[in-house]
């Protein structure tokens, strides 16, 4: 009876031995994975950083949009919180219900105002550069937040301007990819196309908007 015990608890031993080193190699494993993966982000954020960017497009209102984007929020988010300011006056008798129902309204009607304002705001365009060997575009827009977000696309993945469905009658251009179902947009009536030849080059000739920037 000793021995199989013994036996039995020798059998243990190595099972979790081979348990323990199998745990060790996957975290290796995992390790060496997460290594190679934030090593890629960094040479990709490096060779983004060394490439260098020719403007050849620039919306000279998208910082009052930004503006624009950042007070609207603040003002939601000032509203939102006067909501339960109203509630907690009504409940001791320092306001009426009609007052907390305006507010109430006001809160609604800000939020919104709020989601259609940065809903245009953040797929406005307000530079965009190519880079020096012609390969990629560096597109820079709002975010819901109003700040800059800079997407890099290669050429090929931009549909030309001919091809995106748009008129010459319309303030705002579509930009579309060709791998992506988002949709920017850019003003050709009050942009600065600060280099036609390479704005053509990337979106079409635009003698068919009738400009002649």
């Amino acid at each position: 009876m000793f021995r199989t015990a013994r036996l039995c608890g020798v059998k243990i031993l190595e099972q979790r031995k081979n348990l323990l080193l199998k745990c060790r190699e996957t975290n290796t494993v995992k390790c060496v994975s997460y290594t190679v993966q934030n090593k890629n982000i960094q040479q990709n954020k490096e060779s983004n950083n060394n490439i260098q960017w020719i403007r050849m497009y620039y919306f000279p209102h998208i910082r009052i949009a930004a503006t624009l984007s950042r007070l609207k929020l603040y003002q939601t988010i000032f509203t939102i919180g006067a909501v339960p300011i109203s509630i907690a006056l009504y409940k001791d008798g320092l306001m009426e219900l009609s007052s907390v129902q305006i507010v109430s309204g006001c809160a609604t009607l800000a939020c919104v105002t709020l989601y259609l304002m940065t809903s245009y705001f953040r797929r406005l365009i307000g530079i965009i550069s190519i880079s020096k060997d012609g390969k990629s575009v560096k597109i820079s827009h709002l975010t819901f937040w109003g700040r800059k977000r800079d997407v890099i696309v290669p050429l090929e993945d931009i549909v030309p301007l001919t091809e995106s469905g748009c008129s010459p009658n319309d303030a705002y251009v579509k930009l579309v990819r060709f791998s992506s179902k988002e949709i920017l947009y850019m003003t050709l009536r009050f942009g600065n196309i600060l280099d036609k030849t390479k704005f053509e080059f990337v979106f079409g000739s635009l003698d068919v908007f009738g400009l002649k920037k």
